[in-house]
């Protein structure tokens, strides 16, 4: 996935989204949302995708294996700001998951996360139901925003 894609600025590329308010406890030393806590707000719109995409399925049980965060622009307090969650890749047994952070509109920072299938603890492949229930969620392509 290239990090720059300029698809992944739009949040309307993005098949989810959650809003969240910044708050004073958010800011670092020089006034601007706090590096480990954009961190933070990616982990809460995750958690929150799994609710929206798995809810006609059974639990599932995927493991972070890894999580990159690229810092675009500074976020600040007071403010608001939308995450947007989408699925760029669905493997056998992983799945990466594309997030953007939008600050009142502007594009701040994406987060890439792979997750492994794990209902016993180990990798395994994703059941059909839950193929379908990630690919549902793809990223939207823009056709205005050139690729």
């Amino acid at each position: 996935m290239k990090v720059r894609d300029p698809q992944r600025l739009v949040l309307a590329a993005y098949p989810v989204t959650r809003t969240l308010t910044t708050r004073v406890g958010d800011l670092d030393g020089y006034g601007h949302l706090n590096a480990m806590r954009i961190g933070t707000y990616y982990e809460d719109a995750r958690a929150a995708f799994y609710g929206v995409a798995f809810k006609d399925v059974r639990r599932q049980r995927m493991l972070v294996a890894q999580v990159t965060l690229h810092y675009l622009g500074e976020g600040f307090w007071p403010g608001s700001m939308e995450i947007g969650t989408g699925i760029s890749k669905i493997g056998n047994a992983s799945v990466e998951m594309a997030q953007g952070l939008f600050f009142e509109g502007r594009c701040i920072g994406l987060c890439e996360t792979v997750l492994v299938n794990a209902p016993e603890g180990r990798s395994a492949p994703f059941a059909d139901d839950a193929r379908a229930c990630l690919a549902r969620f793809a990223l939207v392509p823009d056709p205005s925003v050139p690729g």
